[in-house]
């Protein structure tokens, strides 16, 4: 198989694939042009030695008019005064002996004629000659490590000539394949081979070959031999056929695709038409393109905005229409051609556009319900810039677009984003859609964990969080425990409707210990508790990771408030209390040794660091399950603080801390729910 490895070429860009004059070269008078365009394959890169030279031919002499020395240097198009040239081209260097480098070698002759592009095509052929050396599994199976294979240009076999650099070699401890340019009057290759055989000692081969051919390649197989048991067999088999040991680079025209009239190099914008022609010097077989992550078959069909006209079967014209581009994503955008050839001629080549539309929705915020929609406007008769946007397939909304840069980038800031919401959102450019239409799913709230009570587990006491889980909802069943009550429970009463089977259940008690009795209230809240003698420490506040800004809390509850008949602070019927507080990280310590560490509900959004809050307060009993919602009121003056912390605290007795309340109140909690 020959490798296809780089491109030496000149390729039409009009609707021939012969000579032809060149509408997009500019030929001074008297002059023609070969085209170059190298096209890197995988085995030879930009730091491998190229070297192309373009000789002028005047009868028997040649002289040197061109040299470059690296794949880069090369011009894409090389005017040439019209008459008779030769280029040749040499890949790697000449070395003498390397496992690394071979060397190729080519040249072609062609003539410039005034007015035209010349294709040439140059095929490089190996020079070098291989040399392989091939261990058989046995060698590595009956000597020990250490064996080698020497490799010398010489008619014998010298080691201290080896050893000093006087006779060049190469030396193979493993199968490898080694390259040798065999200097001027040296015809042979002398190999020599050393093992240990555990049994026989020390083994050595060697021989000799002759007549050593440039394009060649030799090969050294050693092996022991199952016939003749301790006698290795040295096989060396020589191929000398080209044909079989075909590694030519060829050095041909690959496809192009040119701007007509215009440098498809630059930036294009997507307001405008451009045509490409496409050329080749065999029959074209794959033409792709790939944009915002779409692929397109052009050969089978075309979408909307490209068409793309056959002059012959290796000549074609490509028109991109500003239609196309409503389906691509507005911003700078690759397009990505790749095209082929039946004779293997490959070529990959991007054009980058200005898409005029809308980008993909990057900067906004949940918290503060804003986002910043922006756009790329290339039509310079834009006189109105609009940018539109849907919720959840709903009316769109406009709002009006302004100028923010230099470059053509347009913004727009809305302030009603939601959470969990498809959004559609595109631009308008004097009245009109420009563009593609994208959209996107905006995050959902987060909710408290273990909000639907389902998960519990008993340590000492019952705990409202999952075995394993991180604490976050607490009681003040530690306090109970001590006195042998429990005050909050999972229970099997749930909510009308609940996917769940369980609810919190938060029953006030009177508990006491060694004949010393104390009211405790059921209660349920977000926070750490700890004991002081005979009394509670309750600290509210758990770390929250807040993605958007919630509206309200929603839970499911039913409660009996019952006559206050123990403690002295109030008397009547008993009050339930349940808050929510959002605050910058401060928590607040309620203990109930000390009244002036007491929450007064009506004055929550006073208290330091509290961002936001809302309660409910009350003495009426619910005899069935009913959905209530505590709205969530914020401070203007700490609206742009990010929360830390969230409080969130139910009970049946909300004179607890004063020990006050009636033994027959109890509250049931279900589905708790941040609404957003």
């Amino acid at each position: 198989m020959k490798k296809l490895f780089a491109l030496l070429s000149a390729v039409l860009v009009v609707a021939s694939c012969s000579k032809d004059t060149d509408m997009n070269v500019e030929f001074a008078a008297g002059e023609g042009a070969m085209r170059f365009g190298i096209a890197t394959q995988a085995d030879l890169t930009a730091e491998d030695s190229v070297v192309i030279k373009v000789y002028k031919v005047e009868g028997e002499e040649q002289m040197l008019i061109r040299r470059y020395d690296a794949i880069g240097d090369v011009p894409e198009y090389l005017a040439l005064l019209a008459g008779n040239y030769v280029a040749k081209v040499q890949v790697g260097e000449r070395q003498a002996v390397s496992f690394d480098n071979k060397y190729y070698y080519g040249e072609s002759t062609f003539t410039v004629e005034k007015g035209i592009v010349t294709p040439v095509t140059v095929d490089c052929k190996l020079i070098s000659t291989v040399v392989a050396v091939n261990y058989d599994a046995t060698v590595a199976e009956k000597l020990a490590e250490g064996y080698f294979t020497t490799v010398a240009i010489a008619d014998n076999y010298d080691a201290d000539a080896i050893a000093t650099g006087d006779v060049l070699s190469l030396t193979y401890e493993q199968s490898k394949d080694g390259y040798v340019m065999m200097p001027e009057g040296m015809t042979s290759l002398y190999w020599h081979f050393e093992g240990t055989h555990p049994v026989e000692g020390d083994i050595v081969k060697e021989g000799l070959i002759e007549n050593v051919k440039a394009s060649a390649r030799y090969t050294i197989t050693l092996k022991y031999s199952a016939d003749a048991p301790g006698n290795l067999v040295i096989e060396a088999t020589v191929d000398e056929s080209i044909d079989e040991y075909d590694d030519t680079m060829i050095f041909s025209p690959d496809p192009t695709l040119l701007g007509d009239g215009f440098d498809e190099g630059a930036a294009q914008l997507s307001t405008v038409t451009r045509r490409y022609n496409i050329a080749s010097l065999a029959t074209i077989d794959v033409m792709m393109l790939d944009v915002d992550g779409q692929s397109y078959n052009l050969l089978e069909s075309q979408p909307q905005g490209i068409v793309l006209t056959k002059i012959d079967e290796m000549t074609y014209t490509l028109d991109i229409n500003p239609a196309f581009f409503s389906q691509v994503t507005g911003g700078q955008q690759e397009l990505s051609f790749h095209i082929e050839d039946v004779d293997g001629g490959k070529a990959t080549k991007s054009l980058v556009y200005f898409v005029q539309g809308i980008t993909p929705l990057r900067v906004y915020s949940l918290w503060n319900a804003t986002a910043k929609f922006e756009a790329v406007v290339v039509d310079a008769a834009a006189s109105t810039v609009e940018i539109a946007y849907a919720a959840n397939g709903g009316e769109w909304k406009v709002v009006a677009a302004e100028k923010v840069a230099d470059d053509n980038i347009y913004a727009a800031t809305i302030a009603d984003l939601a959470p969990a919401t498809t959004y559609s959102y595109k631009l308008i450019v004097n009245g009109v859609d420009a563009g593609k239409s994208l959209s996107m799913v905006t995050e959902a709230g987060t909710q408290l964990p273990n909000g639907d009570m389902e998960r519990w587990h008993t340590k000492t006491w019952i705990l409202p969080y999952g075995e394993g889980d991180s604490p976050f909802w607490l009681t003040g069943n530690e306090g109970g425990n001590m006195a042998g009550a429990t005050l909050t429970a999972p229970s099997e009463d749930v909510r009308p409707g609940s996917t769940g089977v369980s609810s919190a259940h938060l029953k006030s008690q009177k508990a006491s210990v060694m004949g010393i009795g104390k009211f405790a209230a059921g209660n349920l809240f977000t926070g750490t508790f700890s004991l002081n003698g005979m009394d509670g420490i309750v600290t509210f506040g758990r770390d929250f990771a807040f993605t958007a800004k919630p509206k309200s809390l929603s839970f499911w509850m039913k409660n009996n408030e019952g006559t206050i008949n123990e403690g002295s602070h109030a008397s009547g019927t008993d009050i339930y209390t349940i808050m929510v507080l959002i605050t910058d990280g401060t928590t607040f310590a309620v203990n109930t040794k000390d009244t002036s560490t007491f929450l007064n509900v009506t004055e929550l959004n006073n208290l330091p660091g509290v961002i936001g809050s809302g309660y409910m307060s009350g003495s009426d009993s619910r005899a069935e399950w009913k959905e209530e919602t505590i709205n969530i009121t914020y401070r203007e003056d700490r609206s742009n603080l990010k929360p830390k912390k969230i409080i969130v605290s139910f009970t049946p007795s909300g004179y607890g801390d004063y020990f006050c309340g009636s033994t027959s109140s109890w509250m049931y909690v279900d589905d708790i729910v941040l609404n957003y």
